[in-house]
């Protein structure tokens, strides 16, 4: 049960990072269209390390 919660927590703080990172990129200067990028890096399997050269972040 303990493990369970711990688990949750996790995706929960995941999930709030993750829409702080997107939010902030969507109201940067041309911020959807680095979102899509990410997005389709992300998609096509380009390894996370790579997405910032491929995406001009």
């Amino acid at each position: 049960m303990k493990m369970n919660d711990t688990l949750r927590g996790a995706l929960i703080l995941g999930a709030v990072v993750l829409a702080l990172v997107i939010g902030g990129f969507a109201i940067a200067d041309n911020g959807w269209q680095k979102v899509t990028c990410i997005g389709r890096a992300i998609a096509s399997g380009v390894a996370f390390t790579n997405i910032h050269s491929v995406c001009g972040l």
